[in-house]
């Protein structure tokens, strides 16, 4: 390749002119926004800017498996997904993310046990083949009288029938108390009911109808008298994986990418060992009993260390110190020099896995596992640490500190993030409060791509209010990005088989293409603004739907205005549409122009290129040909001729019933052509079904206020059997202590002979006259109804609905 020249050749030069370049001014540069990132370390948004050029380090902590996920760990891993695709999708980031595996923990060491010694205490009493014999109950209720005198004490264990119906209405106030109170009554009263019921000698029958409604019981009760003789490593790592590939599935459900580096604890314990080794080395660490513990003192004594970095006002906590170091170390802190200090290995007890180590076998604490496989992957120093928000104090404190200590470096986390919590309807998401969610259940409900879409317009510092609007407005917003980029694409397919005529005039008005590209560029500046502002996503969704509906307020401008539209702005429009939704996980990573994923049943996703582009012009030509039809068979019902409207029928018919079976919508226009569009098939049949449903509800509620109505009048024309002139009578349904009264039978005098005053009489007169009316309107409703008479079940209905009867 030529280099590029320095002065022109001799030819370009004007005659007499000097032969020298003109001055060029340089452009002032626009100002734009720089990512920032809300740093946990700081309380406020830094400026993100990477160790290592482009690269970045990335640090997620995993899930503890143990149990079935939940939406909670949905908003977490989902955010955190979305979080990680705009840096490397959008800002061009390169990304190294590693997240860990928890399968060494106090509560799967618990899990595990209580399940294997439950299933083998079953078995073996199943195995027996003796069904539910006398010695089996009398050991199941023992076990049971033991579990109710540590949860309740022993006057619940030797008279449970008269404290359950104390303890049962006890209430405290606080809601989540009162409910894990009646949770653990409820599983010892049917236990108790369980063995009442059943009595020996029973059947299989009964032995497993026991077990069953005893395992709440049991499982717990065995693990207190048989947990220490649990010692295979196998059963606590066989259900940790059980739940790890759980948990994995899950993540796949929702459309989260997997971590570049996938670590488990277990997997990397001799690096735990040597890396606790260093600290003791380094003066931050001791041992006591078997156990090692961090010193927080000696730590936070030294100038460049500082414990409890992100939330210093909880360093005091013991509730949250002691929630750190698990339910199964309460025994091991007795040799603390300090209370904020945490284990980095423990001494383990019979019952529980062990590996050897310089301090005796033991296990790894819950903190140093973090520091230590993230080390192993990335070295001394990580750009981004994230995690939930209730993992802040003592467990990311912790990971801080150790890693610091480790290392001997002041800051080893440049940015920690930490995701907000998920409410259900306003609450705190629990087992207790009975709004427990796991992904399945939700997934059951919700589409991944709606679950998603729910996370995106929340921001992921704050707190997420999981509830049914919150749903309605994410499958608003999911229609109108899908029912765009299908217009679009088919309004696309249509200019390119009908093109617009040669009219001599630009396609770039004023008013139409002129608008719609500047809301473009505003979308666009809209969105880097929001992402840079801690990858506000809310915001930027907000900015996209905006520019959907002012594209969509072109398009209705431009059919009103009898123009073609643009197709190079349109789609460049949609294209930046679709591409900002791939970032964010929405849409098919394939599709130019489109919103979502293939559907189970093969359908493509919205607008996404597949067979649709092979059997487009084979569509477009059957919708010519309706086109057709329908415009002769209009012309041929306006003469009067009958086969006019059986044929528009049949078209019709074609277009709302047999091609939406087929994933194919017909848009009939003005013009007399339909548009052709895609729309994925089992999202028009649960739009027909939803339609169906609302269509259903509303004719019922119409039915309803009819049948109301109707009773109501019923209601009047029953009243309206009685004469007027009987009404004040003895007997009449406004009788009173009345005297003489008028020709019409109204009162005039009261029953001592004096003369009603002026207002009384008033009042009677119009209820006189009000009777009067009704019972005229009875007479004629008689004589409407002929001999079959008034049918008055409506009101009788009506009446039995309120618990009363209808005399007639």
């Amino acid at each position: 390749m030529s280099a590029a020249p320095t002065a022109p050749p001799p030819s370009a030069t004007l005659k007499g002119a000097a032969a020298r370049m003109p001055p060029w001014t340089a452009p002032t540069p626009t100002e734009v926004p720089a990512l920032k990132l809300f740093n946990t370390l700081t309380r406020k948004k830094d400026v993100f800017t990477p160790t290592n050029g482009r690269t970045v380090t990335w640090y997620n902590c995993g899930p503890t498996v143990y149990d079935s996920a939940h939406i909670g760990h949905a908003r977490l891993y989902l955010s955190i997904d979305v979080m990680r695709r705009i840096l490397e999708e959008y800002f061009g980031y390169h990304v190294n993310m590693v997240m860990n595996i928890t399968d060494i923990d106090d509560k799967i060491i618990l899990r595990a046990r209580q399940t294997y010694l439950f299933d083998q205490f079953a078995n073996a009493r199943r195995a027996a083949g003796k069904g539910l014999t006398a010695e089996v109950h009398e050991e199941i209720l023992e076990f049971w009288k033991n579990h109710v005198a540590r949860a309740f004490g022993d006057a619940a264990a030797n008279d449970w029938p008269r404290f359950h119906a104390v303890a049962k209405d006890q209430k405290t106030g606080d809601l989540v108390t009162d409910y894990k109170h009646a949770l653990k009554l409820g599983q010892a009263a049917a236990a108790w009911d369980a063995l009442q019921a059943h009595r020996a000698p029973g059947t299989a029958a009964d032995l497993d109808a026991v077990l069953e409604a005893t395992r709440d019981i049991l499982s717990p009760a065995l693990d207190v008298a048989l947990g220490s003789t649990v010692t295979d490593h196998h059963i606590f790592r066989e259900l940790a994986a059980f739940w790890e590939a759980d948990f994995l599935q899950d993540m796949d459900a929702l459309g989260v990418r997997p971590a570049d580096v996938l670590t488990r604890v277990s997997e990397y314990v001799p690096e735990i060992v040597s890396y606790v080794e260093r600290i003791i080395a380094n003066g931050y660490a001791y041992e006591a009993d078997g156990s090692v513990y961090f010193d927080t003192r000696a730590f936070h004594a030294k100038p460049h260390h500082h414990y409890a970095k992100l939330e210093p006002w909880s360093a005091n906590s013991e509730a949250l110190m002691a929630e750190g170091e698990g339910d199964l170390s309460t025994n091991l802190t007795r040799q603390k020099r300090s209370p904020a200090d945490f284990a980095l290995w423990k001494a383990s007890k019979p019952g529980e896995p062990a590996w050897d180590s310089p301090w005796g076998a033991g296990r790894p604490g819950w903190h140093i596992e973090c520091s230590v496989m993230a080390s192993a992957v990335v070295g001394d120093k990580l750009d981004i640490h994230t995690g939930g928000e209730d993992l802040a104090f003592p467990h990311h404190d912790n990971e801080l500190a150790q890693s610091e200590a480790h290392f001997e470096c002041g800051q080893w986390v440049n940015y920690f993030m930490h995701v907000g919590h998920l409410h259900i309807e306003g609450q705190k998401m629990s087992k207790s409060l009975k709004n427990f969610t796991t992904v399945k259940e939700a997934l059951a409900k919700f589409k991944p791509g709606t679950l998603r879409m729910m996370y995106l317009q929340q921001h992921w510092i704050n707190t997420m209010d999981f509830k049914d609007a919150t749903a309605a407005e994410a499958m608003a917003a999911e229609a109108s990005f899908r029912n765009f980029a299908t217009n679009v694409r088919a309004i696309l397919a249509d200019l390119r088989a009908n093109p617009p005529k040669f009219t001599g005039a630009n396609d770039f008005r004023a008013g139409h293409e002129h608008a719609l590209y500047a809301h473009l560029n505003d979308a666009q500046n809209r969105v880097h603004a929001a992402l840079c502002d801690n990858l506000n996503t809310p915001d930027a969704v907000a900015a996209l739907l905006d520019l959907v509906s002012k594209a969509n307020v072109y398009l209705r401008g431009i059919a009103a205005a009898g123009l073609a539209p643009n197709p190079n702005l349109l789609a460049k429009t949609a294209r930046y549409v679709t591409r900002m939704t791939k970032i964010f996980g929405l849409t098919e990573p394939g599709a130019e122009i489109g919103y979502g994923f293939a559907s189970a049943d093969g359908s493509a996703a919205a607008g996404a290129e597949s067979k649709d582009e092979l059997v487009m012009p084979y569509l477009q030509v059957l919708s010519k040909f309706r086109d057709e039809v329908r415009a002769a068979a209009r012309s041929a019902a306006a003469a009067g001729a009958p086969a006019g409207n059986a044929i528009l029928k049949l078209s019709d018919e074609v277009r709302d019933v047999h091609l939406p079976e087929l994933g194919v919508v017909l848009d009939d226009r003005d013009d007399g052509r339909a548009l052709v569009k895609f729309v994925d098939a089992a999202v028009l049949r649960a739009e027909r079904e939803e339609k169906a449903k609302r269509e259903a509800a509303k004719a019922a509620a119409k039915a309803e206020t009819a049948r109301k109505a109707a009773a109501k009048k019923l209601e009047r024309l029953y009243r309206g059997r009685e004469a007027p002139t009987a009404m004040f009578a003895a007997g009449g349904s406004a009788a009173g202590e009345f005297g003489a009264v008028d020709e019409n039978g109204v009162p005039t005098h009261d029953a001592a002979g004096a003369e009603l005053p002026k207002s009384r009489r008033k009042k009677l007169l119009k209820e006189f006259d009000t009777q009067k009316k009704i019972h005229d309107e009875y007479l004629a409703a008689v004589q409407a109804a002929g001999p079959q008479g008034i049918d008055w079940e409506p009101l009788r209905v009506e009446l039995a609905a309120q618990g009363k009867t209808l005399d007639l």
